[in-house]
């Protein structure tokens, strides 16, 4: 049976193919790529905003969950590292943000924990933050929360659970890796009272 070399002819397409491949790839190359790029452009190309403000934002709102996880435990220790020691509180503002009582200073702002003490127990819960990274190191934000405040029988009143809608107004610094407040409005926004019903635990 006669049989046929074709592999001269094969070589040489082949050949043929690999050199326009390798022309067409060098020519979408050289489209696709600036003639003089500068370095810092190339460093540069996937900035988008401030240095790692997603990571930041996910940081703050770990903040805000954290200063609410103190309140409720009414725990000072952790509560003082939440904020400058230049921070300004200020709590019952009007739902504007205007008017209200300033604490200023670390040590004021961390006395204002004191006010806990009225209430026997507490439920804070955050919502709807709006973080905004202004800066490497500075931020600002507007968030909400939910708080349930359990106030304790008294001579004239039973044990009473008060609901409330909180907006808080802040400002955020970046030291040494760590965000914390350096200011913050504190906002009651509406509120209703209840009679608190005991918990029927076993034995």
């Amino acid at each position: 049976m006669p049989t046929t070399d074709f592999a001269p002819e094969r070589r040489r397409m082949l050949t043929m193919l690999g050199t326009g491949a390798a022309a067409a790839g060098l020519g979408a190359l050289a489209a696709a790529t600036p003639a003089a790029a500068a370095p810092e452009e190339l460093s540069t190309s996937s900035y988008a905003g401030p240095a790692g403000s997603a990571e930041d934002e996910l940081a703050i709102n770990r903040l805000l969950e954290t200063y609410l996880f103190a309140v409720d435990t009414k725990d000072k220790t952790v509560f003082r590292t939440l904020f400058t020691d230049d921070a300004v509180l200020t709590v019952l503002a009007h739902p504007d943000g205007t008017a209200g009582i300033v604490k200023t200073g670390i040590e004021a702002v961390v006395a204002n924990l004191d006010g806990a003490a009225a209430w026997g127990y507490s439920t804070h819960v955050t919502a709807n933050a709006y973080i905004r990274v202004t800066g490497r190191y500075t931020a600002t934000g507007d968030s909400h929360a939910t708080a349930q405040l359990v106030y304790p029988a008294t001579a004239t009143a039973p044990e009473t659970v008060v609901v409330r809608g909180i907006r808080y107004r802040d400002e955020y610094v970046k030291s040494a890796g760590v965000w914390k407040i350096r200011k913050r409005i504190f906002s009651p926004l509406w509120q209703y009272n209840g009679a608190a019903i005991q918990i029927a635990y076993p034995n």
